[in-house]
């Protein structure tokens, strides 16, 4: 499901967007959502490595994910 949102951006962005769109063929829609996808994806990310390096989370090994799958 969609919504609609409307936002406000510098017009040099507004630019970027609309020659980005024209030359991957793509809605200039699509690529916000992209983009924001991304972004989202990425600070995921961040947070979790900041997490770890401050001790807050303990990785895992390859072996025991495996183990834990019964693979």
């Amino acid at each position: 499901m969609t919504k609609k949102m409307t936002i406000t951006l510098e017009e040099n962005l507004i630019d970027e967007l609309s020659l980005l769109a024209q030359e991957t063929g793509k809605k200039k829609a699509q690529v916000v959502r992209e983009a924001l996808q991304d972004y989202i994806d990425i600070n995921a990310v961040t947070t979790t490595v900041q997490e770890y390096k401050m001790g807050m989370i303990e990785s895992v090994s390859h072996k025991d994910v495996r183990d834990q799958l019964g693979l």
